[in-house]
């Protein structure tokens, strides 16, 4: 009996086993390979423009889920932040950014911090309560880390700053003048919380590229590689770009050394004038853009929009202004070569502009003296600048301020500039500067809002200008040299005034329409639409003899175009 037991036994055992050594002489299923990169072209909603302006042409931001996409845009002529959800496609404004530039998220995806109105801001998204937080006279970049520190670069030519979680703010970071450096921007932390990369700017090539500092001991930095813009973190990889290459390049969380080779993930990607890097990225989700804008043309339209003379070349303008004989044009257009800001002179007998600023910091906002012999700007944003309009003499320095300044117009008896200074209290504000040097300026109208564009009327005794105070910006006119009859002439919006020449009538702009305010003296008679350029208008100007002079895309140029990729990693 016990012998069958045992039998039986052995019988059940060897039948039991042969799945199992089955089993064991099984390979083990080979990984699933790695997803492989979809590309596709993100484009913004209808009726935006995205970017602020000639230095943050980008400025798109991913949160950390990389699901959302913050960014700024002008619509209808007003400038504020958007979100844009890539999930369900949908973009909403968010209320409170107007004017909002360089936005940049928490790492709980909850708060999105911006600069608008000399100051860096917050906004929650839960609650839309914004915070004013610290002065940004020039702002280049800042990070929220996840014991809720700030770094942040507040000036053009200066360190890093630090407020930590109690609010306490101090120097992070100082530049090393001896060494030749000029400035430090574009922080942004690694997942650790405590050390934080930037981008360094000098002189000397061993100098400048992405450098690495500690909370604790930011006297202990260290450069990681060379590179001409700020990089992005992330995870335990840096995203920078050399020769319009977007590189990853590993590190090392325990050593925060640069580890291993660097890996190719984009191409064509370009950075701005003050080392915007054009791109954004999470952690399966990567957007970036190509090397400037889609180039635009300025062209000649009468009061009706129907062409009134020929288009200039495709080129990368700004702002623009036409002068008193109506043959040349001075505008601000941003170099092929080095991607900075400089003022020009077009002419319509020479297809080539006349360069004008020397510097190769930003210059731009360039007017005409009422005979038009010289051309004042806005030079490296803290001087007030002078020419001759012959490029022949050397710039005269006017002015020097410790905010930035924009030069709005030359009042027609050549006696004074009017220009916009920022503040930290008031914003945007309204100055007059004699163009004399060492002549102090002296303020026209400073209030707790944005006041900007300003114009003098061609009498000399009214000046016309834009203002944010109702919550939007409308277009007002006061008396000048003494303000004190302010008249709001617009109630729907409207930017960029300008005077027809007999001062009759006040033209502005609305998104990509030009409307024409009927006035005697201070008094609103009527409001007559123009044309719609149905184009997006970045600037216009209007001749003595009643030609418009509009900034708008190329005829035949392709819309900027933004790469999208998902799983974009090496």
């Amino acid at each position: 009996m016990f012998r069958a037991v045992s039998a039986l036994l052995v019988v059940v055992i060897l039948i039991l086993a042969v799945p199992a050594i089955q089993h064991w002489s099984e390979q083990p299923p080979a990984p699933p390979p790695p997803p492989q990169p979809v590309r596709s072209t993100w484009l913004p909603p209808d009726n935006l423009e995205v970017g602020a302006g000639g230095d943050y042409a980008f400025g798109l931001a991913l949160a950390p889920d990389g699901r959302r996409l913050v960014y700024p845009a002008v619509k209808a002529g007003v400038a504020s932040l958007w979100l844009h959800d890539l999930r369900n496609g949908e973009s909403r404004s968010l209320p409170g950014t107007d004017g909002g530039a360089m936005p940049f998220w928490s790492t709980d995806g909850v708060t999105i911090g911006f600069v608008a109105g000399g100051h860096f801001r917050s906004i929650n998204l839960d609650s839309g309560a914004t915070t004013v937080l610290d002065p940004a006279g020039s702002a280049r970049g800042a990070a929220l880390g996840r014991a809720g520190d700030l770094v942040f670069a507040p000036a053009a030519n200066g360190g890093l700053m630090r407020r930590d979680a109690a609010g306490f703010v101090a120097p992070l970071t100082t530049l090393d003048t001896a060494a030749g450096e000029t400035s430090h921007a574009w922080p942004a932390f690694l997942d650790d919380g405590r050390h934080v990369v930037f981008l360094v700017t000098a002189a000397q090539p061993s100098r400048a590229g992405i450098w690495i500092t500690a909370l604790d001991t930011p006297s202990e930095r260290r450069r990681l590689f060379a590179s001409d813009a700020q990089a992005i973190v992330v995870g335990s990889q840096l995203l920078y770009v050399r020769d319009l290459t977007l590189m990853a390049q590993p590190l090392d969380m325990t050593t925060f050394e640069a580890a291993g080779r660097a890996e190719v993930v984009g191409l064509n990607v370009g950075h701005g004038p003050i080392g915007q890097l054009f791109a954004t990225a999470s952690s399966d989700v990567l957007l970036h853009a190509a090397p400037g804008t889609a180039l635009r043309e300025l062209r000649w339209v009468a009061r009706d929009g129907q062409p009134a003379g020929p288009a200039s070349e495709p080129v990368d303008a700004w702002d623009l202004r036409i002068s008193p004989d109506g043959r040349r044009v001075v505008s601000t257009e941003v170099d092929r070569q080095l991607r900075t800001l400089d003022v020009v002179i077009r002419t319509g007998s020479q297809p080539a502009p006349q360069r004008l600023s020397l510097s190769t910091d930003v210059d731009e906002s360039g007017v005409w003296s009422p005979d038009g012999l010289r051309i004042a700007w806005a030079g490296q944003r803290r001087k007030v600048m002078v020419r001759g309009a012959g490029a022949v003499l050397p710039e005269q320095t006017i002015a020097t301020f410790d905010t930035p300044v924009q030069v709005w117009d030359w009042s027609r008896d050549g006696r004074a500039l009017l220009i916009g200074r920022k503040h930290t209290d008031t914003g945007d504000d309204l100055w007059i500067q004699p163009p004399v040097e060492g002549a102090t300026a002296q303020p026209y109208s400073t209030a707790p809002f944005d006041q900007a564009f300003g114009v003098f009327a061609p009498d000399g005794r009214s000046i016309a200008y834009a203002s944010n105070e109702s919550g939007q910006f409308d277009i007002y006119v006061d008396s000048y040299p003494k303000p004190g009859a302010r008249v709001r002439v617009t109630t729907a919006g409207g930017t960029e005034p300008r005077w027809s020449a007999d001062g009759r009538e006040v033209y502005f702009r609305r998104g990509s329409e030009l409307y024409a305010v009927s006035l005697d003296r201070l008094e609103v008679k009527g409001i007559t639409r123009l044309f719609d350029a149905a184009a997006p208008i970045r600037s216009y100007d209007v001749s003595k003899s009643g030609r418009f002079l509009i900034n708008v895309p190329a005829a035949g140029s392709p819309a900027s175009r933004i790469t999208l990729m998902h799983h974009w990693k090496p």
